[in-house]
């Protein structure tokens, strides 16, 4: 075994001493792996950074309050009437008042700071409750939006990518006009995507009178949910579904991170494949270059398997090197870079796309993967060269 085990790596060393010979082919799956490994990382990441700015905006002690049988704001109307029936014991309460915020979402468009395309933000309508149900949210400039007058506030990460929403600038959202006179940090969650302002002066500028989309409710303790839920069940007149924010955002999150790695893991796949026949190029035209010294040293008493591994782990090294080319570019480009999607009320949500160890793993067994199999064949090829080469001293495969 041990002799086996030599053989294996006097090849293999035998084998990288040559690559000189054949540097640009070689190359040549380098830079196919680390394609495809960056493409793979890239949807990862994208699918990782939206959940994960999604759930930081989640909590458990906060309830969303939607209409009956709606799964988003977008497709839920509530009725003023409907709550007045919440006023429970689990709701948390400020000099009696329940903390609750009634809220609206308006899909208004605003143009980009680079190249000036128009993009479908959210306006959000709050109840003055609005902001103290969203604790990570800090005003950083400026000021809040006064009630009743037509201000906005907006997250950090809009101001910076969109035109018109610095402080003092006027902008005009629909057929109305409004003032930036905040902005806020929100710590990278999904609330920096969008633009706060009274509900009420939403729904009359709007022209959506007495339009609630949505509730915001603070709970006294997380434990109050379960009770709180099983109320709303029993009392017909409310007709609301009730969940935690955490498992609402949660929900919002599973459901567009399936779509991105949808469409990412069958490309990765694809470009995979291809990977496979340039790793199977290389490795042929390496065994052709070197097939008289492969016959020389099997005429000698190397066994075909020392040649096939030798030439296995070639490729096996080279794609190795490409899955390290592609994960270094990744992390030096990718992670942390700002990208938006839609999400499902159609407005832009944004967030950095984010990697992980366990993210590279995924793209580290690909690349493995596109190694062992585009270096099967031509290792294969190696084992069964002729050893009459040996003596004819030709160049091709037999």
């Amino acid at each position: 075994m041990s002799t086996i085990i030599n053989q294996s790596l006097a090849l293999t060393l035998s084998n990288l001493k040559s690559l000189r010979r054949r540097v640009w082919i070689s190359l040549s799956l380098v830079f196919s792996v680390a394609m495809v490994v960056t493409v793979l990382l890239g949807f990862l990441a994208m699918s990782n950074g939206f959940r994960t700015s999604l759930l930081q905006a989640g909590s458990t002690d906060i309830a969303i309050a939607l209409g009956k049988g709606a799964a988003t704001e977008l497709g839920s109307r509530i009725e003023a009437s409907q709550l007045h029936y919440l006023d429970a014991a689990g709701i948390a309460t400020d000099a009696g008042t329940p903390v609750m915020s009634a809220e609206m979402v308006v899909p208004v468009d605003v143009p980009q700071k680079t190249g000036g395309l128009l993009s479908a933000l959210s306006l959000r309508g709050i109840g003055p409750f609005g902001l103290n149900l969203r604790p990570d949210v800090r005003i950083v400039q400026g000021r809040m939006f006064s009630p009743g007058a037509s201000e906005l506030v907006v997250g950090r990460r809009l101001s910076r990518d969109y035109k018109g929403l610095e402080i003092g600038e006027q902008l005009t959202l629909g057929t109305s006009n409004w003032t930036v006179v905040g902005i806020f940090d929100a710590g990278g969650s999904v609330f920096e995507s969008e633009m706060l302002a009274d509900i009420g002066v939403v729904q009359t500028l709007f022209n959506r009178p007495n339009l609630i989309q949505s509730v915001r409710i603070k709970l006294k303790t997380p434990e109050a949910l379960p009770t709180l839920q099983s109320m709303v069940d029993k009392t017909p007149q409310i007709g609301l579904t009730l969940r935690s924010e955490r498992d609402y955002f949660a929900g919002l999150a599973e459901r567009t991170s399936k779509l991105i790695l949808l469409f990412g893991w069958p490309l990765a796949v694809i470009m995979a494949a291809g990977a496979v026949v340039g790793a199977m190029t290389t490795m042929f035209t390496s065994v052709s270059d070197r097939s008289t010294e492969i016959a020389t040293v099997r005429a000698i008493g190397f066994s075909r398997f020392a040649a096939f591994t030798g030439t296995w782990i070639e490729a096996m090294i080279l794609t190795c090197f490409g899955c390290l080319v592609g994960v270094c570019f990744s992390y030096i480009v990718l992670n942390g870079w700002t990208a938006s999607t839609m999400n499902a009320d159609h407005t832009q949500i944004g967030f950095q796309l984010v990697l992980s160890p366990s993210l590279v793993m995924d793209a580290v067994w690909l690349s493995l993967i596109i190694g062992a199999i585009g270096g099967a064949l031509p290792a294969l090829a190696a084992a069964r060269i002729p050893l009459r080469l040996a003596m004819s001293g030709r160049t091709g495969v037999g």
